[in-house]
């Protein structure tokens, strides 16, 4: 029997349509910054991501629009031949510096620690000595209180709609946790959310979500969902998808959004759901990450 067709009853909320380029959770993430930025007289926003990130492409395409500058401190080695993601970084004017995991590792646990707004002398200050003091500094993902806050405005308003009002289960990929961590503030009582991990690193989603939010939500359950790790697209992903797309008409990337319609495919085959659940999935866009499906 094919995944697809155990699927329990969906809702899948298009948040990938509310910009052409920023789409999705990304857009909600960056809005606030950009604003706080303009406010603090940055010129220049700085942030982190890997060769295929969503944050570094959607930064980028936001600071051109905004009339500001960018950098993206790229986790490991930066190859000659960029991969798509990092070439529309460059050609939109991102500057891109390669960092050694172990610094990029400990700036992020900085940043998620501190929960609060770094300009770039506060830290970087020997790290790279090219990079302007009027620099605002944004984690990796986009994720800080300014982007939890504007999460949970943009999905309240989903369940204002009264065709969510049966909703039982709300669902989406996590990375670095926000997402899902606004999501979790947004539901009404009730309602179970489920994040499905992109990233293979276990209870660390959950214990950053906690220190975000400075507490642990009872509606909230952490998946994992990453088939192998981050990016990785397993033959049997790549078939869902297909069949997927063919079938309803919604095109799925194979980091984020593929996985989790995959997950919950999975779960229900298992017997999770009742037969009165029903489920919606935000999906968080990120399409550009779908150019990855030609290239394994």
């Amino acid at each position: 029997m094919s995944l697809v067709t155990v699927l329990p009853p969906l809702e899948i909320y298009r948040d990938d349509l509310n910009h052409p380029t920023v789409s999705g959770n990304k857009l909600h993430k960056l809005k606030p910054n950009i604003e706080l930025a303009k406010k603090l007289e940055c010129r220049t926003l700085l942030s982190f991501g890997g060769a295929y990130s969503n944050h570094l492409h959607a930064l980028a395409w936001a600071s051109m629009e905004a009339g500001l500058a960018s950098i993206g401190l790229v986790r490991g080695e930066l190859h000659a031949e960029l991969t798509p993601t990092l070439a529309d970084c460059r050609t939109w004017g991102m500057r891109l510096l390669p960092t050694p995991r172990k610094t990029y590792r400990e700036l992020q646990d900085t940043l998620a620690a501190g929960n609060m707004t770094y300009l770039a002398q506060d830290l970087l200050p020997q790290l790279f000595s090219n990079i302007p003091k009027n620099t605002l500094v944004i984690a990796e993902g986009g994720s800080n209180a300014l982007a939890i806050k504007s999460l949970t405005n943009a999905y309240q308003e989903i369940f204002e709609q009264a065709r969510y009002e049966n909703i039982t289960h709300a669902v989406c990929a996590t990375g670095t946790g926000a997402t899902v961590a606004g999501l979790s503030k947004a539901v009404p009582n009730g309602v179970k959310v489920i994040g499905v991990q992109a990233v293979a690193e276990g209870d660390a989603t959950g214990a950053r979500i906690h220190s975000w939010l400075g507490h642990t939500p009872n509606n909230l359950e952490i998946m994992p969902g990453h088939l192998g790790g981050f990016a990785k697209t397993p033959n049997e992903l790549l078939r869902f998808i297909q069949e997927f797309e063919s079938t309803r008409g919604i095109p799925l990337d194979p980091i984020y959004n593929g996985k989790v319609l995959y997950k919950l495919a999975n779960l229900a085959k298992e017997g999770y759901f009742s037969p009165k659940d029903k489920v919606l999935v935000i999906h968080t866009g990120g399409l550009q990450g779908k150019r990855k499906l030609t290239e394994d």
